[in-house]
């Protein structure tokens, strides 16, 4: 599983289901954790939104019950689309395809899995947003401007700590790493070209267009809101674009020298990872409540 050490994609305050699929497929590790925390789900989604857009009253209880249908949604449909991905995923670790075009279709599939979700939890919360009055709107921008704050912060911690990060990730699939595959993974974090700089623009670009669209109200502006939320990247410029896609490709390759380099036993670990998640989706599926 290649995801793992792929970068995140930019994340929007919005975007709620970007932090589902991340936590879901790049974060947790090991059965029990998996179940444990998708059991809370429903209860961390709705403290979440409700941290960011300050509801009460019948909004808070209208978002309490879309939730819960966003969580039964993705419990009913999608895990098990999740466990048949990881189910073959494991039947190719024995004879992998490392190619930069094989790991391209896996990214282009997690995408997949996370554009599908993304669609079903904007349909459900547009029309709560577009109940907001101006002051939550304005209390949803001061929350906004913090996480971005609290991003950029993030960023300028140490190389060392995104190098402990990365070799965490991939040791959470294929298990103890070589010497050779560490300092693949240290070089590649120092090469890495990336200003957060621009990234907390882009996004600080997205909530203002986001936010005034929800204040003015133009003609047609709730599928404007609806485009915005389910592919934000319709405000990227051409030279933003294209950062991403070095970004994405850089990590390919290290995906592919990594994936090239793995011992016999290192596979074995990821089968038996892919294997236990698939097993946890497929029990997760099953259960009605």
């Amino acid at each position: 599983m290649t995801t793992a050490i792929l970068p995140n994609r930019t994340r929007y305050c919005a975007r709620i289901a970007t932090l589902l699929l991340a936590l879901l497929l790049l974060s947790l590790s090991g059965c029990s954790s998996v179940r444990l925390v998708y059991g809370h789900l429903d209860w961390w989604m709705d403290r979440t939104l409700n941290k960011y857009l300050d509801l009460e009253g019948p909004q808070k209880e209208l978002l309490s019950q879309r939730v819960d249908e966003f969580h039964r949604w993705h419990r009913q449909t999608q895990l098990p689309r999740y466990a048949d991905y990881m189910e073959q995923l494991a039947a190719e670790v024995d004879s992998p395809d490392a190619s930069p075009e094989n790991l391209e279709k896996i990214e282009q599939q997690v995408d997949e899995f996370w554009h599908s979700s993304v669609v079903m939890l904007s349909d459900l919360l547009l029309p709560i947003l577009v109940q907001l009055d101006e002051s939550q709107i304005n209390q949803l921008s001061e929350n906004a401007r913090k996480e971005r704050e609290k991003s950029l912060k993030k960023w300028d911690k140490s190389q060392r700590k995104r190098e402990k990060q990365f070799r965490k990730q991939a040791e959470r699939w294929l298990g103890d790493l070589t010497a050779g595959q560490q300092a693949m993974i240290d070089e590649q974090v120092a090469n890495t070209k990336f200003d957060p700089a621009r990234r907390i623009a882009q996004r600080e670009l997205w909530t203002t267009t986001f936010l005034d669209t929800l204040r003015t109200k133009p003609q047609g502006y709730e599928k404007t809101l609806r485009e915005l939320l389910i592919d934000p990247q319709v405000l990227w410029p051409k030279d933003y674009r294209q950062m991403q896609d070095a970004l994405r490709d850089q990590a390919r390759t290290l995906a592919t020298q990594v994936l090239e380099s793995t011992t016999p036993e290192q596979r074995a670990h990821m089968k038996e990872t892919l294997l236990e998640f698939a097993s946890d989706f497929r029990h997760l599926a099953a259960q009605k409540h």
